[in-house]
């Protein structure tokens, strides 16, 4: 009997429960529970209750804030225009000079032919003629600490430096990231600086954008030199801190610079546009306001404050449009300070999109 049992019935039962697991496998893959099927079953095009916005008219600025500090400007070398000997230093060492100030003298002395006479009974007499002098003086171009680089009757030729001058004057600068440089397309000539910890908020001119210099020297609060060097692709604002303006080296400033500004302008959310930069996509709701249906329409972008942006073609006052960009993170992420190729998002130094 047993041995029926093992020889019958146990391969029955083991048949049975494959048959089983079989039948259910097969309802998983292919008949899902009804209950499932409203998140099993999208529909194409978007979400009905999805969000939307209507254009706006308004005002609208482009400040953009870059964090820094103060420098010292850096050293300039003085150079000789005249080969020749050094025939007189004018300062000494570590003496505080003013542009325009005179910082050495160079004599170039050029030998000349004597004067060949000849008499009437046919006698030769030559007569000396004194060297040709030229002279150079060389003027301090800027303001500063000078330290000459020649002495007295040292022989110096055009281009040699004579002198360096460290200038009394600082600068505000800070780097610039991707995502600023593209408002920044049309900067002014001049920022509004804040000092941590120093003075009322002024004006700083010759404001200038562009890429930082292979190398660059930065004196700090006790005196001592730091050189850096730049990669060649690292962009530096800039910009003159006022001679009556008290501060020191190394203090933390922020610069502010208003890049421009609309009235009446059409303005919609950043998060609705894809681009951020002179052109740009939006998806426009019609009429009927079924946002399933919005249509990708293409729109020209003017200034943006980080929040809104202005829209300059493509769009009217009153439409309605999706709040944010179709099947897009309502904040993505890449590199740090840099940009997609296409323009259509900017991060931050955190690697975050700028919205």
């Amino acid at each position: 009997m047993e041995d029926a049992v093992k020889r019958f019935v146990w391969p029955a039962i083991k048949t049975l429960i494959a048959v089983i697991a079989a039948v259910a496998l097969v309802k998983i893959a292919f008949f899902p529970s009804q209950n499932n099927s409203a998140t099993a079953d999208i529909s194409p095009g978007y979400a009905a209750n999805v969000k939307t916005v209507a254009v706006t008219t308004g005002n609208i600025s482009n400040t953009v804030e870059v964090k820094g500090r103060i420098v010292q400007d850096a050293t300039v070398e003085v150079q000789a225009d005249l080969a020749g000997v050094v025939d007189s230093v004018a300062v000494e060492k570590d003496a505080q000079v003013n542009a325009g100030e005179p910082l050495l003298y160079i004599k170039h002395s050029e030998p000349q032919s004597p004067v060949t006479k000849t008499d009437e009974e046919g006698n030769v007499t030559q007569t000396p003629v004194a060297d040709k002098v030229t002279w150079s003086t060389i003027y301090a171009p800027v303001s500063g600490t000078v330290t000459p680089k020649v002495i007295r009757q040292q022989e110096t030729g055009v281009g040699v430096v004579v002198a360096t001058i460290a200038p009394s004057t600082y600068s505000a600068t800070g780097t610039v990231s991707a995502a600023q440089q593209y408002r920044l397309t049309n900067a002014p000539t001049a920022a509004t600086l804040t000092l941590e910890g120093g003075p009322a908020p002024f004006q700083c001119n010759n404001l200038k954008v562009g890429t930082k210099s292979a190398t660059s020297t930065t004196t700090g609060e006790n005196g001592s030199k730091t050189t850096t060097s730049g990669d060649g692709t690292s962009v530096e604002m800039r910009c003159s801190v006022p001679g009556d303006q008290k501060v020191f080296a190394g203090m933390a400033a922020t610069m502010s610079v208003d890049a421009g500004s609309a009235s009446d302008a059409l303005l919609v959310p950043v998060t609705a546009v894809e681009g951020k930069v002179g052109s740009g996509f939006v998806w426009l709701v019609p009429e009927s306001g079924d946002a399933s249906k919005a249509v990708k329409t293409a729109v020209t972008l003017g200034i943006t404050d980080g929040t809104n942006i202005q829209v300059t073609a493509g769009l009217k006052a009153d439409q309605k449009i999706l709040q944010f960009v179709p099947n897009k993170d309502t904040q993505r992420t890449g590199t740090p300070d840099t940009c997609e190729q296409d323009k259509s998002a900017c991060y931050d130094s955190n690697g975050k999109e700028i919205l």
